[in-house]
């Protein structure tokens, strides 16, 4: 694998994605005010080698006032969305989380974390708005995944994310992970603690290709022996 053609092809389509003028319904994108198309970041940095894997959510949550503000001085580029997130969210429980999630399961390689839709929802709008889904798998996400090697697993953040890509990506494995963050934290927390005979599923459909496996299932089974 030719990381640097990797970090290329993501750094391109980064900045294809801060450019987007789609204007979906029911998003907030409006670059000149600090409300960019983001969450788009190869981590590779510090990731000792191996295999590789890709996070992905289901849209970025609403940007906090420092973050505005910042694209707003800076100007809105792909290089600044990486360098805040660099300095400022990386190391938020959401991905420090899922990197522990990773290491759990010996996938030290780089990291692509990304979004099923690139921009947050409209102060108005709760849930992410299916013709922006639509649009950014499409225009992004499917470049993005052309990009990377075909044996990184992709790990579907949440039920919904996770049936979106078993429904996209039918020759990639596609992992179902709950939510770190949110409500099901606690569920997310027990896969951190699985047993040998169930970590053992996990590793079977990681070495597979096209195989699909939801972790809250797993890590219900281990509950429930308690």
């Amino acid at each position: 694998m030719n990381m640097e053609k990797v970090e290329g092809e993501i750094v391109l389509i980064g900045k294809r994605m801060v450019a987007c003028d789609y204007k979906c319904a029911d998003i907030s994108c409006e670059q000149s005010n600090g409300r960019l198309p983001r969450c788009l970041i190869l981590e590779s940095a510090e990731r000792p080698g191996g295999s590789g894997c890709v996070m992905v959510g289901i849209n970025p949550g609403r940007a906090k006032p420092a973050e505005i503000a910042y694209y707003k001085k800076v100007g809105a580029t792909y290089e600044a969305i990486v360098q805040y997130w660099q300095d400022h969210i990386r190391s938020l429980p959401y991905y420090e989380r899922l990197r522990r999630l990773t290491k759990a399961f010996n996938l030290n390689g780089p990291i692509l974390w990304t979004e099923l839709a690139k921009c947050e929802n409209a102060t108005s709008t709760k849930y992410a708005p299916l013709n922006a889904l639509r649009a950014c798998t499409g225009e992004f996400l499917t470049d993005e995944l052309k990009a990377i090697p075909l044996e990184w697993p992709l790990f579907g953040i949440s039920r919904e994310t996770y049936k979106a890509l078993a429904y996209l990506y039918p020759d990639r494995t596609v992992i179902g992970v709950p939510h770190p963050t949110s409500s099901f934290g606690k569920q997310f927390s027990r896969l951190l603690q699985l047993d040998l005979e169930s970590k053992e599923v996990v590793y079977r459909a990681l070495s597979s290709q096209g195989e699909l496996l939801w972790l809250g299932d797993v890590g219900h089974k281990l509950e429930g022996a308690k």
